[in-house]
Parts: structure tokens; sequence; C-alpha cells
């Protein structure tokens, strides 16, 4: 019997070519896009999952309290507090250290830069899981100069994991001796380790020295409470560091160290000298639109189906005369489905698969599929498709009544009438909702590549000089080198132009004879700064090379620290200032420009005058020249890697997120609005089929084609009318708390809505109009004949 239904079900699929092509491409591209989205979703809630105690091992990070409650959040904490957790507290089994530590490699006489490489305790075996391939892990960093690398790490300067083990590495003329090769570690890993060098950190014993360096994970005997370890750990705080900072001067400075569980790491929001994090809001949104797509998929298989129902109406009588229970035709027309969505899925599937590739180069993600891996998921959303899409259609086909259908005198259903209406509605409201969605998102993406008008980096290349004693002298005779490279329009030199380079410091100052501690960012600049990045000045002066106490006493301030200082543009000129080490006044108030991402406000910051040799070089030089001052760095920093860095892509790069969400937001209405359509072609069809006699009868009494037309149109023109009335309120909701992710963000306009509308209205014609041309223009007597 089941043979037979698969073979009428296959017959039924090859005769109606046109309706199961909609079909399966309506119901196959919205699986596959729910399919990458899950990937993309697990991919992201699983990082560093892979270890073995992931459950019992946890972050310590720290938290510094200036003196007018400004918090400054760290992910790193000083060398001894490793020791002191593992002597201190018996919950805690391991502790392990790490501080990032890129190599310099020196490698077929070329120079190769590997950021992935960090100095790390032994410890660091028995709390995050390796897969050793080559050597041993016990005793791999307990010596000088020991290292421990990947497995591509070692095919990549020694051929193989076998061939690294009891080699050597050249980093900065120093030998590093390969102790054990490790598989590499998931792409969903928190911290991306190459390698790991050997380290001794407890030789440091001052809990102050070089800031707060090392990232320390914990390893706890059993799964714990870590608020309430967060709270007895605070006591090292005030035992150790607090005396080290009262020391120092910073009597009112305080120091808290927090807990996070490693499944949060990835996560974590708002601290300095951090890995790159996720967004939890982008995995939501991204869930939200798998289910959005994924729904109006599912609604446009049933309304199909329902629509295509009416001419199979004499089969069914047919059947029943014959003998055939209800049920029986519920389970051939389940089966059908079953066949149908089982070609759907395997498109999809397929379509997925072929996806991957671009959505990792898109998301700058690893994504990949295993069938043993998602198994489950893919058994439960098929059962659950097929489930939900075939039984509604079943049942209405099953329960036509065989003297009607077979007379002639069936009625469709005002309830089965106002449900596939409804989803056109559904349909219609969900694809408005993110077409509403992409133009805000272009708009607000349009606005931050605008904004930033006052600081122009335009074909600014930074360049980042040595800093090692040895290198350092030859950092001023690169940069008179530069100068006089006529490809070089302009040039200037300091620290704090890349924004993860920013110093911070207290800087002292009064407003009303009252005196403020403000935590703000540091700028270390040169006379020519203000005119090579076009900054304006909108009180007072530049630093000047002829005024040598600029040196030492001048500072440069934004408006964002006059305000927070309580002081106005004009007044700021001459108040005097004291900040990293420097006594001075306020010589100039430049208007606020991003230095970082604008998802927050422009932060206090000054500028003084750079007096050591800076960190980095920047220039104005055409992308074509580069090569020019790459043979120029060659000459005077031989063992050195060029590392540049383009600033327009640097601070572009802030927003790539934001990119990414306007792209997936306008395929996702694209794929939105295709799948509507083809819902609402199979209403059309479905009501022009049961009208053809009245519109016969119309033509007869002349009916124009445009009346006809008009017609048909109005009642789908009027539901998506009530898809724009419904869309618009939810799509304002969402997309206001999107910007609220903006510290600078542009206002939604009337229009979006407007525009929104209009499209799906237009659209909408379009589809409807085929259909009643079509219609309207077929001679009636085809359709009266029989009457």
């Amino acid at each position: 019997m089941i043979r037979n239904y698969l073979i009428i079900a296959w017959r039924n699929l090859y005769k109606h070519k046109l309706h199961s092509l909609i079909h399966i491409v309506g119901l196959s591209t919205g699986v596959a896009a729910c399919l990458l989205i899950f990937l993309f979703v697990r991919y992201e809630l699983t990082y560093d999952q892979h270890n073995e105690h992931c459950e019992r091992i946890a972050r310590i990070t720290t938290t510094l309290h200036t003196p007018e409650s400004d918090n400054l959040s760290l992910a790193t904490t000083p060398y001894p507090l490793a020791d002191a957790l593992l002597r201190e507290y018996p919950e805690v089994e391991n502790v392990v250290r790490l501080e990032t530590s890129p190599a310099t490699v020196t490698y077929k006489n070329e120079l190769i830069t590997e950021a992935g490489f960090y100095q790390a305790d032994q410890s660091i075996f028995s709390i995050f899981s390796f897969s050793v391939i080559a050597g041993a892990e016990k005793d791999a960093l307990t010596k000088p100069n020991q290292l421990v690398i990947t497995e591509r790490i070692a095919k990549k300067y020694f051929g193989s994991a076998e061939e690294a083990v009891g080699n050597v590495l050249v980093s900065g003329q120093q030998p590093l001796h390969v102790t054990a090769v490790v598989a590499d570690l998931p792409a969903n890993s928190d911290i991306r380790i190459e390698g790991l060098l050997s380290a001794n950190f407890s030789e440091v014993t001052s809990w102050m020295e070089d800031d707060f360096p090392v990232y320390t994970f914990v390893l706890f005997n059993e799964k714990l409470d870590l608020r309430g370890f967060e709270q007895k750990v605070q006591r090292l705080a005030k035992q150790y560091v607090q005396p080290e900072l009262d020391e120092m001067g910073a009597v009112d400075y305080h120091a808290r160290f927090l807990v996070e569980s490693l499944a949060d790491v990835h996560f974590s929001k708002g601290k300095l000298l951090d890995t790159p994090k996720g967004n939890k809001q982008f995995n939501y949104v991204f869930s939200v639109l798998a289910l959005v797509i994924l729904v109006i998929a599912l609604l446009n298989y049933i309304n199909l189906a329902t629509a295509k129902a009416s001419e199979r109406g004499k089969e069914v009588g047919i059947r029943k005369v014959a003998g055939a229970r209800p049920l029986e035709l519920v389970r051939q027309f389940v089966i059908e489905s079953f066949l149908l969505i089982g070609v759907a899925w395997a498109v999809a599937i397929g379509l997925m698969l072929l996806s991957i590739p671009y959505v990792n180069l898109l998301l700058g993600t690893q994504l990949s599929f295993h069938w043993q891996d998602h198994a489950v998921f893919l058994a439960g959303t098929f059962i659950a498709t097929t489930f939900f899409t075939s039984l509604y259609p079943a049942f209405a086909l099953a329960g036509y009544r065989p003297v009607d259908v077979l007379k002639g005198n069936r009625k469709i259903s005002l309830k089965g009438i106002s449900l596939r209406k409804g989803t056109v509605v559904v349909q219609f409201a969900a694809a408005i909702v993110l077409t509403i969605g992409t133009l805000v998102v272009h708009q607000q993406v349009q606005y931050i590549a605008n904004a930033n008008q006052a600081f122009n980096t335009n074909q600014v290349v930074s360049i980042r000089v040595p800093t090692d004693d040895v290198d350092r002298s030859n950092v001023n005779g690169f940069y008179e080198a530069l100068c006089q490279l006529p490809a070089v329009q302009s040039i200037t030199s300091g620290n704090g132009v890349q924004g993860e380079d920013v110093a911070l410091a207290t800087t002292l100052a009064s407003n009303n004879g009252e005196q403020r501690h403000l935590f703000c960012n540091y700028f270390f600049i040169d006379a020519d700064f203000i005119p090579f990045f076009q900054v304006q000045l909108l009180e007072g002066r530049n630093l000047s090379d002829s005024l040598p106490t600029d040196r030492e006493a001048a500072f440069l301030v934004n408006e964002a620290f006059v305000h927070a200082m309580g002081w106005s543009n004009a007044s700021a000129i001459g108040q005097p200032v004291e900040g990293f080490d420097r006594k001075g006044k306020v010589v100039g108030v430049v208007e606020n420009f991003f230095y970082k991402s604008m998802h927050n406000l422009v932060e206090p910051l000054a500028m003084i005058y750079h007096t050591g040799a800076p960190w980095f070089i920047s220039v104005k030089i055409s992308p074509s020249n580069l090569p020019k001052v790459k043979l120029l760095w060659q000459r005077l920093f031989p063992d050195k890697v060029f590392d540049y860095t383009f600033l327009d892509e640097a601070y572009a790069a802030q927003y790539r997120k934001d990119t990414v969400t306007m792209y997936l937001f306008s395929c996702f209405t694209a794929l939105a609005i295709l799948i509507a359509c083809l819902g609402l072609y199979g209403l059309v069809s479905m009501m022009t089929a049961r009208r053809t006699k009245e519109i016969g009868i119309r033509k007869v009494l002349g009916a124009s084609v445009r009346g006809i037309v008009s017609l048909l149109s109005k009642d789908f023109v009027m539901l998506v009318l009530v898809a724009v009335a419904t869309a618009c309120p939810i799509a304002w909701w969402a997309m206001d708390k999107w910007l609220e992710n903006f510290a600078y963000r542009i206002d939604i306009q009337w229009w979006m809505f407007a525009a929104a509308g209009v499209a799906a209205v237009v659209i909408t014609l379009l589809t409807v109009c085929g259909q009643a041309v079509r219609a309207a223009t077929a001679n009636p007597v085809e359709c009266l004949r029989d009457e």
C-alpha cells in the first residue's frame, strides 16, 4: 500500500511540475537558511566547550575603582594572584597564567610574526584539554626557552609534527626548543593558542608590576557558586593589592577581582586587554531570523497545499465512494507530503553545504557540518516540519464529502479562506519587518561611515616601530628618512592613534576650586598630529615645536574632557592640569572625534607632546608606494617585521559586525519576500480557480479586463495593507532596541515605513496581476460550456 502511495505521490509531483517546483524552492530555501543559522549559533554558544573540565573552569579578571567611581575593567590580573589562589583556597585544584608573547620567527631569511604565542605555566595541560600528537606534555614547559606548538605551526616550519619535536625555532635571535606538538585547537576557542612558551611567573612577587599582565584561569575541585567564591577572593585584593596602591600614592584607588565561568568568557564585555569577543544579541537576532524564515516557509507550504486541494476533490470523492476510509486518505496525503518535503530537505542540505564556505568568509568563522554531530537536530526538525505542514492539508482533503464533490457543489470553507489569508498577512508582515530593519541598519552603517569626518584617516598608514633598546636608536633615523621620501605626503609620530594602544591615567584638575580626579585617555603626539588628521581646533592653539615648554607643560583636550570637568571651551584655556607625571596648562580644545567605536560615547582625551621615541609613525601615502617604505624599513630594521596598518581599515573593522548585520538583513529580507510571494501566488491560484465561472459570467455581461483585474487584486492589496499596519510597530520596537547599542545613532524616519509598505504593495501587484490578467483574458466559453 505504501508503495502505491509513493507511486501516486511521485506521479503528482511530476504532473504538476510548476506547483512542485514552487513547493520545493520555498521550503528548501527556508530550511537551508534555518540550518545555516543553527550552525552559526551552535558554533558561538559552544566556545571552549571542547575542554573536558569546562564546567569547573573560571577566569579571574580585575576591576580598578578610581576616586570618582570610574571603573576600569581589565581581562587580566597580577602575576602573584595565581600562587595566592592555589595556596589559600582549598577549593582551587589548579591555576594557570597566560601572557601574550607574539613571536617574530626567522624562517628562510624571512621574518614572520606569530601572534598566537603565549607564555604559560606547566599547569595549563591539567586545566585545558590538549591532544598531544608528538612529544609529551609532562614537563613540556618546566625549563627556560621550551616551546609547545600546534600541528599547523609544526607543518609550517618543520614539515611534520614528528620532525618538530627536539628541533629549534628561532624567535628574535632566541632559540626555542620544541618539546611537544598538540593538535590545532577548535576554531571556537576564545584564546587562539598557536604556541606555548615556558615561563616562571612565580619569580614576580609585586602585585602591581607591569599593570596586571596575565590572564588567570582557575580549575575548581567541583562546580562552585562563582558569586560566592568572588566574594571570598576580595580579601586578596585588600590584603595584597591595596597596600601597594597606597604605597604608590593611589590611596583612593581600589581593586576588585571578578570571577566568570569559562562558558561566559567569549561573551564578556567592556574589558581592556581582552581577546575578540562574541555578541549574544547577535545570536538572539540570528535565532529569531531563523524562526521567522522557517515559519514563513512552512506557512507558504500549507498555503500552497490547501490552495491546490480543490483540484483533487474528485479524486478524494471517488476514493471514498470506492471504500477508502478518512484515515487511509490522511495517510496517503501525509506520505505524499513526506516525499515532497524529503526532496525539499535534500535540496536544503545541499544548499547549506554549498553556502558554508561563503558564510565562513562573511562571518569570519569556521563552520562545518558533520552528520554525527547534528543528526538529532536534523531528525527532530525534519519530523516537526513534516508533521506540522502535512497534517492540516491532509485532513482538509480527507474531509471532503464525496456527494458534494462529485456533483460539483463543494463550497470553499470560509474558515479555510480566512486561514490562508491569515498566513499571507503573517508572511508579508514578517517580510515588511525585515525590510524596515534592512533600511534602518543600512542608514546606521552609512551614518557611522560618514560620522568621523573630524578625524581623517584616508590613505593613512600607521607603522609600529621597534621598542627594544637596540633598535630604538634607529627610529629617529627612520622618521627622518620618511620625511625625505617624495611618496610621503605628510607624517606624524606618537602613541595612541590605534585604539588598542591608548594609554589611561588619572588627570588632576579643578573646577571652581574643587579638585577633580578624572580617569581619561592619553595620546602622545607631535605638533603635526592636528593638521595631519585634520582635527578641528575649537579654542586656543596647537602644540608648537618653537615653544620648549610645550614638550613638558602643554595639554590639548577634547570636548568630552571639557564637559567632564564642568568647563566651557573658552574657560578651559589656561586651566592647570596634572597627569602622566606632567604639570602644565590646557593650551587648546579640539572637536570630539571617534578614536574608539561609536557604540560608546566619546571619552575624555588629553593629548601631550611625546618626548621619547614614539611607538607609531603615521604617514599619508598611496598604497602603491608602500613598497618604498618597506625597503627603507628593511634597511634600518633587518631583523624586525614591517608591521603596519591602514587606519581607515582598522577603524572600519570596529563596525564589521554591523556591516555583516546589514548584509544578512538584506539577504533574509529578499528570502522572506520570495517565499511570501510564492505563498501569495498559491492563494491567487486558489481564488482565481474558485471564481472562474464568476469571471466568465462577468465577461459575458460586459466586464472589462481592467475591471476584473482590479476586482481580483483589491482583496490581496488589502491583506498587504493589514500586514503593513501589523509590521510597522513591531519593526519600530525591534530596531529601536538594536539602535540602543550605539551611543550615536540615527532617528527612525517615517519614510522607512512608507518605503517598505509601498514596496510590499508593488510586489503584491506584480505577483497578483499576472494571474489576474490570465484569468480575465480567458475565453468565458471554456468555463461556462457545462452550464
